[in-house]
């Protein structure tokens, strides 16, 4: 997807852990949250790993060109068993326009 944006809002940077499904191993994870507007829609977009640690503060009055990449995860609720599915919007590429 790419789209013509402005940040409403941006995160400082976040670190998560999360175990690797493969290894079993305990892994950090970087992230950035910028909450995004083409002037009709808002959508959060998530910019990762070393690009969230490097991540410039973004000037809101500016027009950015994102290109975005966007990943269905599904689990199953540890509540209620329910398969739950949620989409999230990764930040591939960002400048000024």
């Amino acid at each position: 997807m790419e789209a013509t944006v402005r940040i409403l809002n941006q995160s400082g940077l976040i670190t998560r852990q999360y175990t690797d499904k493969k290894t079993g191993e305990q892994k950090v994870i970087n992230s950035v949250m910028l909450k995004l507007t083409d002037g009709t829609d808002s959508f959060l977009g998530e910019i990762t790993g070393e690009r969230a640690v490097n991540c410039p503060k973004f000037d809101p009055q500016h027009q950015y060109k994102v290109q975005c990449s966007m990943v269905v995860r599904e689990w199953n609720s540890q509540q209620t068993g329910e398969a739950m599915q949620a989409t999230t919007i990764y930040v591939d590429k960002i400048g000024m326009v």
